[in-house]
């Protein structure tokens, strides 16, 4: 009778990545279910770190994690903002290891097995725990974990209920900035971001200068006009506007039926040291032939980039 073969296990490198066509689906973004997470628990780690930033909070943490795209051993954090991986000893932040939880498509438990050639040495070397997390910028990341220290699993547990938490609030986008100003209501906040664009940060906006319309301020580059007052020029822009300081409001209201739903470009932001703005708009009516035109469309346009005669600096981007 011949002699039973050797059970063998196929040898994987802990570089290997799995199929991402194969990879279970269960642990995907999309396939997360909103109602069935838990709340994050707002217990603080006793882990003081200096890298924190405002209103970051320690979640979860694991210890002699492996970095595997680096072969660097650290500790990996959950935060509620961020995994946050930290090397061994320096405990430098490691960019690489490090990943806000808003970018994150998905992420997953792989278990790998060691290279054993009987039954023997198979008990004797466990297999790989890792998590591997892939990032909506294609970055793909693998962590390894100590065996039987149950470290990937608290670790895991606390991506599912920080990335999508049963509550909105508990995102961190409104742990770290609504707590600073003290009048929320939405328009006021709106106008001094605006007074702060222009250079007048000293004035606070109230409910009464909305009510008599006397926010329209402006400096040498721009003014807030109250043409969207009542939201007859556009529904799904804010009652107040910042534009060139030298574009009128009449034309204004001819450039916008250039734009889809009338989103004519407004400023959003702009920097008041160099006058380089970011602006928004919908897509121009250029019609089929894409051979319309419009000429107020395009002084608009221009304004956003043109400095004034003798104000200082270069033309703006």
């Amino acid at each position: 009778m011949a002699a039973p073969k050797p059970r063998t296990t196929r040898s994987r490198s802990h570089r290997d990545v799995p199929d991402l066509e194969k990879m279970d689906a269960a642990y995907s973004w999309d396939a997360l279910e909103w109602t069935k997470i838990e709340p994050v628990t707002r217990s603080v780690s006793r882990v003081n770190l200096d890298c924190l930033l405002e209103a970051e909070q320690v979640i979860a943490e694991g210890y002699g994690v492996v970095l595997v795209n680096t072969d660097e051993a650290g500790t990996l954090f959950v935060t509620n903002f961020r995994l946050l991986f930290l090397s061994e000893g320096t405990m430098d932040v490691i960019s690489l290891g490090t990943i806000p939880l808003a970018t994150i498509d998905k992420f997953n438990k792989i278990v790998v097995k060691s290279n054993a050639v009987s039954r023997q040495s198979e008990k004797s070397s466990p297999s790989r725990r890792l998590l591997q997390v892939i990032g909506k910028d294609m970055r793909i990341i693998v962590f390894g974990f100590r065996p039987r220290t149950k470290q990937r699993r608290k670790v895991y547990d606390a991506l599912l209920r920080c990335m999508k938490p049963a509550r909105i609030w508990d995102l961190y986008a409104f742990q770290c900035g609504p707590s600073k100003y003290s009048n929320t209501d939405p328009k006021v906040r709106l106008l001094n971001e605006y007074f702060r664009l222009l250079g007048k940060g000293s004035l606070h906006a109230s409910m009464s200068m909305i009510e008599d319309g006397s926010f329209t301020l402006s400096n040498e580059l721009w003014r807030i006009t109250k043409i969207n007052s009542s939201y007859t020029l556009c529904q799904s822009y804010p009652f107040a506007l910042v534009v060139p300081k030298h574009f009128s409001d009449e034309e204004m209201l001819q450039a916008s039926t250039f734009r889809a739903r009338c989103r004519l470009p407004v400023v959003s932001w702009c920097n008041p040291g160099t006058g380089a703005v970011l602006a928004r708009s919908s897509q121009p009516l250029v019609g089929l032939m894409m051979n319309m035109r419009s000429n107020t469309d395009e002084k608009l346009v221009a304004a956003l980039c043109s400095n004034l005669a003798g104000v200082r600096g270069s033309q703006r981007r």
